[in-house]
């Protein structure tokens, strides 16, 4: 799969907000709760020699039909670091371990989209877990070794290291070769759309974070704020700009409640007022949030969980609490007869953050079946991808 470069995401207004990952972080108040990558991927069974259940039937319109994988949280804690370090025997940092497993799940997506959540050093000169973090530059080398293609970058945490920062993030994404929204170096930069070119089809991807655990960001476009009427028009523009396929990331929701809280219900009922938004891709709570298909067909995930994080143990939460699910959620799109893609299927692949190797797996069954519980509780029509060994 090919992804040709058009631009990074619009800055949107501010909206204030306090809180911080892995410290009981919070959002705003609710008003009120209203209900350039490499050709041709491998699919997952020739990879592994495994099969993924319910592959897609071809489309009756003879327009290709796209699997789009979306993964949560990138979180690199002290800890999760000096793993890493480990991994190397001393000579940098080795994120590959941790991630090797879901790889034939990415590479299997015709575009693989990861949450990139805390800025990156852009030469491991700072690096520094919660609440200020900063990740080794090895972890994007990581990503796009696995298979990932792009990644949302708005989020609480990223001008953590402000306008340096946000420079170090996004000049790594780049040199790597993964695309990006959601952030900004320039204003510029800010007021240019994404979009990915997969199969000759063109997808917009908005990305925006709830707030920035109340500090200023640097410049108002350096990270996208959440804000409904910008997302709206941000939507329509991206649709203008020939995306056939619209894609909203929204960092939100109450960290480690597995229940989608007012504020995010608000948010979804204003974001989806606009006719041009066909997925939303929900991350923040760090732990795994339920699935829905709307009335109209289109389909919101309120929470991925974690993908790559070692968040420090309660009293009281085990040794495998929640925060260590994740999943990677496979959203297959088609066109209809006048040509507008949309959601025909939903597949998700559980995955599991085993400790203390911080290595991502295919969920073991206690959590297979507590991510599966939570992401059906809205009555979604959602089919367990793993793969069958």
């Amino acid at each position: 799969m090919r992804i040709r470069a058009a631009g990074t995401g619009l800055a949107a207004a501010t909206v204030l907000a306090l809180g911080a990952c892995s410290s009981g972080g919070s959002e705003p108040a609710a008003a009120g709760s209203p209900t350039g990558a490499p050709t041709g991927r491998t699919p997952a069974a020739a990879a592994t020699g495994t099969a993924v259940r319910g592959s897609p039937s071809p489309s009756p319109t003879g327009q290709p039909i796209l699997t789009l994988a979306f993964t949560g949280d990138m979180l690199v804690s002290d800890a999760l670091r000096a793993q890493a370090a480990g991994n190397a025997g001393g000579a940098g940092f080795d994120f590959g371990p941790m991630l090797r497993e879901v790889a034939p799940v990415l590479r299997a997506a015709d575009l693989a989209v990861c949450h990139q959540e805390t800025p990156v050093s852009a030469d491991n000169s700072v690096l520094a877990g919660w609440p200020s973090f900063s990740a080794p530059y090895q972890l994007a080398e990581a990503e796009r070794a696995v298979g990932y293609d792009a990644c949302s970058t708005a989020s609480n945490h990223t001008v953590d290291r402000g306008a340096t920062g946000v420079k170090s993030t996004l000049d790594v994404l780049d040199r790597v070769g993964i695309r990006h929204s959601g952030s900004a170096r320039s204003a510029a930069e800010a007021a240019k759309l994404t979009y990915y070119e997969v199969k000759g089809v063109r997808i917009g991807h908005l990305s925006y974070a709830y707030g920035t655990n109340g500090i200023t960001p640097p410049a108002r476009w350096a990270v996208n704020l959440l804000d409904p009427a910008r997302i709206r028009a941000d939507a329509a523009r991206s649709r203008a700009g020939g995306a056939r396929f619209v894609v909203v990331s929204l960092h939100f929701g109450t960290e480690k409640d597995q229940t989608p809280s007012a504020y995010q219900r608000e948010v979804v009922e204003a974001v989806l007022r606009s006719p041009d938004v066909d997925l939303i891709i929900g991350h923040h709570a760090h732990v795994v949030q339920p699935i829905q298909r709307r009335a109209d067909g289109r389909w919101v995930v309120f929470g991925l969980g974690n993908l790559l994080a070692e968040q420090a143990l309660m009293p009281g939460e085990g040794t495998a609490p929640p925060h260590r699910d994740g999943v990677v959620v496979r959203a297959t799109i088609a066109a209809g007869p006048g040509g507008r893609y949309a959601v025909r299927r939903m597949g998700y692949v559980p995955t599991f953050v085993q400790t203390p190797e911080d290595v991502v797996r295919m969920a073991p069954p206690a959590s297979r079946a507590r991510t599966s519980a939570v992401l059906t509780s809205l009555g979604a029509p959602v089919i367990d991808d793993t793969p069958v060994r």
